[in-house]
């Protein structure tokens, strides 16, 4: 577990202008340095063409929006922006806030920035916050094959990612170990007699679902051959794709015994299709979820779980993010690997 200084220890970095200018931009595409100015600022004067491809020029030279100011603007902001793609995940909002935290005890503000930016024509719209203003950026939500990840990289900006990775870019990453996880998780059923185990996970292209579903079936099917008796729902980590897709497992003709879901949030959907199939639960059915976020400890719900160190891998993200922003982003990439603890509470029983 990290350790907490007593004091921010990292000092703001210094860097100089690029050496990239407006005039470099202008010359490669025949325009005038007015022009480039206006279409990297997106003036409505400007035609979408010229815009499109000055953003392209400027993006295949390294130019960073607002260079020149850069010194003075973040002298006063000490400006962290961290990337989610929706707040639908409660998981996600405590995150964010132990992340604000963190950064805030380090002397640095946070913005958020809530959209996907996984698509490389995205980044022209968020391009004068992320030069101009930003010393370093999280993603918290970023897919397997985000465009947007390896180009900030390749721009120079210090990047962190926290809860998901990204293949085959170097980049620093804080994570748990979701195939341990996932097999924790398919083990824990296993020993309570269930065979019929359907996963309801969230988007495909995330590494916390593919490496989850990979846990699951090390254990559940170890020969690697194809079984029907897995059968798994890929959709967003929502309420409503547990639901619907739990109605679906529960109306087969052998319908599972037990749902491992995505997150506690995917959980909660299940537990209301199960009561709405009239399905008791754990005597008809077990969920297991992850994160273990508050209320899937309540009373009330008192859902079997995996839980996350959310507050280490925060804290965890600001560490090395500063320690990058410290190094003047030339200290190698690392990769921290989190624990987690199975919760067993009163959703899984023993199979029927």
């Amino acid at each position: 577990m990290p350790t907490r200084p007593s004091k921010p220890p990292y000092p703001k970095s210094k860097r100089g202008p690029t050496s990239v200018r407006l005039q470099d931009i202008a010359d490669r595409l025949g325009l005038s340095q007015s022009t480039v100015s206006r279409a990297l600022a997106g003036h409505s004067a400007i035609s979408e063409a010229t815009r499109a491809s000055v953003q392209q020029a400027a993006a295949d030279l390294g130019f960073r929006f607002g260079a020149g100011n850069r010194r003075s603007r973040k002298s006063t902001s000490r400006m962290i922006g961290l990337v989610v793609g929706n707040l639908h995940n409660s998981f996600m909002t405590l995150l964010l806030e132990e992340l604000h935290k963190a950064f805030a005890e380090y002397g640095y503000h946070t913005t958020l920035i809530i959209d996907s930016l996984n698509e490389a024509e995205q980044l022209p719209t968020f391009r004068p916050l992320i030069d101009g203003y930003f010393e370093g950026m999280v993603f918290a939500t970023a897919t397997l094959d985000s465009q947007v990840v390896p180009e900030v990289q390749r721009r120079g900006i210090p990047l962190v990612l926290v809860v998901r990775s990204v293949d085959d870019v170097s980049v620093d990453t804080v994570e748990i170990d979701n195939f341990h996880a996932g097999a924790e998780a398919a083990r824990h059923l296993h020993d309570l007699g269930h065979r019929r185990i359907g996963m309801v996970l969230g988007p495909q292209n995330t590494s916390t679902s593919r490496d989850r579903a990979r846990g699951v079936l090390s254990v559940l099917n170890p020969s690697g051959k194809p079984q029907t008796a897995l059968p798994v729902m890929w959709g967003l980590y929502t309420t409503e794709h547990g639901y619907s897709s739990a109605l679906q497992l529960l109306a087969q003709p052998k319908p599972v015994t037990a749902i491992i879901a995505g997150n506690d949030t995917i959980a909660l959907g299940v537990l209301e299709a199960a009561k709405q199939s009239r399905v008791a639960v754990p005597g008809g059915l077990s969920v297991i979820g992850f994160d273990d976020n508050p209320l899937s400890g309540s009373p009330l719900i008192g859902l079997t779980t995996v839980r996350q160190p959310v507050e280490t891998m925060a804290r965890t993200a600001a560490r090395r993010l500063l320690e990058r922003i410290g190094a003047k982003n030339i200290n190698p990439v690392t990769r921290d690997v989190l624990p987690t603890q199975l919760i067993a509470r009163r959703t899984t029983g023993s199979a029927r």
